[in-house]
């Protein structure tokens, strides 16, 4: 038998002498290397969802930005899209997200510490946050008198500022973003990713210090508890205290 170059092999289905670094045979087209080029096809398939699901986002988040009359009507309406969207990208996902919707080892003990760890900093940064606005900056920010005068301005609020991102933003972002950031890189890497990616959709530079840190506690329990659920919960609650910093402060609807 005929030495083979060391450079190169024989193709397993028709026996052809092609170079060893090739992936697929230049006379059959029979894939060499079979798992190489299907973790590399797959790595390539997962970083354009990638980037459809941040592009989508950020379409959505800047032209919410460009309005300048933001009404209540308006508010709902992104509220619709952005779950929408969300739904459409962890369903098209399903294969791997769906183990997340699972509550693994529910521990009532451990919700509790995380519901008041939650509340108790969502407390601090309500007021730290109003503190900086108006002694720095010359100015408050609210989302109150977007349903303030509804019937149901209260009801309204709490489901478009504390609800709707607690469910949506956790199936995306530490549901089907993380989910695929996985098959990319590791846990530390797409921790961090989809964390610096959460914080930056919100487009506020002065919620670095809270929204960030935020973030990484809510992509860790994720990580170590295999649910979104927990993660809903205390982004619920953290929400929550916003709504009610904000009743406090400008009366009852």
């Amino acid at each position: 038998m005929e030495a083979i170059d060391p450079e190169h092999k024989l193709c397993p289905n028709c026996e052809r002498e092609i170079a060893i670094e090739s992936n697929f045979c230049g006379g059959c087209g029979h894939a060499q290397n079979f798992e190489e080029v299907n973790y590399a096809s797959g790595k390539k398939k997962n970083l354009q969802l990638v980037g459809l699901f941040f592009g989508v986002e950020l379409i959505l988040c800047v032209s919410a930005k460009l309005i300048d009359d933001f009404n209540l009507r308006v508010a709902l309406t992104y509220d619709v899209l952005f779950a929408v969207s969300t739904v459409c990208f962890f369903i098209g996902g399903w294969k791997d997200t769906r183990s997340l919707l699972k509550w693994p080892k529910f521990s009532a003990l451990r919700l509790l510490a995380l519901a008041i760890i939650t509340l108790a900093s969502g407390a601090l940064v309500q007021y730290t946050v109003s503190y900086i606005n108006v002694h720095f900056f010359d100015g408050d920010t609210t989302f109150y008198f977007t349903y303030f005068g509804h019937q149901y301005g209260l009801l309204l609020m709490i489901v478009s500022v504390a609800l709707c991102p607690a469910i949506f933003e956790e199936l995306a972002y530490r549901g089907f973003l993380m989910q695929k950031l996985l098959k990319i890189v590791d846990q530390k890497d797409a921790l961090t990713i989809t964390s610096i990616l959460f914080f930056l959709i919100h487009f506020s530079m002065v919620s670095f210090f809270w929204m960030l840190p935020f973030a990484f506690l809510l992509g860790y329990v994720r990580l170590k508890t295999n649910t979104i659920w927990y993660g809903v919960v205390m982004h619920f609650l953290f929400n929550l205290t916003a709504c009610a910093f904000e009743v406090y402060r400008f009366g009852i609807f």
